[in-house]
């Protein structure tokens, strides 16, 4: 099996220290994370597209989660998690018009005060990165297929509350 990626495996103690119970894997691929957080006491539910679903729910590891849902469940769902992951799906997300749904199922399903760990490819375009968030680890001023300052109006955009990220 893959290994978890590599910030989920880093941030996982921390949610375990904050009281993060119940996390949403948005966009579970292979369950890589799923399967790992479920190892590490975590109520999991592991969301995709509905045909990946589909053959997650004969993957022997499907079983240690609290759910599998279809992406296409999410606009009725109000989880209430802890947590949401997002490694490397917010990418292949083609169009602007799929990327507020996208978020919004974020919002929708995460509880208020909640954390949404999102993480996206590096670009080889040198973007310099003015956020006024705070990024751990430091940001290294290069840009992303999605800079920092882009996923902050993004998010601002939904009405979040705290937009400070771990130091």
């Amino acid at each position: 099996m893959t290994r978890a990626a590599t910030s989920v495996m880093r941030y996982a103690r921390f949610f375990t220290l904050v009281g993060v119970r119940r996390v949403l894997d948005y966009g579970a691929g292979l369950l890589r994370n799923s399967i790992y957080l479920s190892e590490q006491g975590f109520q999991v539910y592991a969301a995709d597209l509905p045909e990946q679903i589909k053959a997650l729910s004969l993957h022997p590891g499907a079983a240690r989660l609290a759910g599998l849902l279809s992406v296409r469940e999410l606009p009725q769902t109000e989880l209430g998690v802890d947590l949401v992951l997002s490694t490397y799906v917010f990418n292949i997300i083609a169009t602007r018009e799929k990327r507020g749904p996208y978020l919004e199922n974020v919002v929708r399903n995460l509880k208020p005060g909640g954390f949404f760990l999102i993480e996206v490819n590096r670009s080889s375009d040198e973007t310099p990165c003015t956020s006024v968030l705070r990024h751990y680890p430091e940001c290294d001023g290069r840009g992303k297929s999605y800079c920092s300052d882009d996923l902050d109006r993004l998010l601002v955009s939904l009405n979040w509350q705290d937009l400070s990220l771990l130091q």
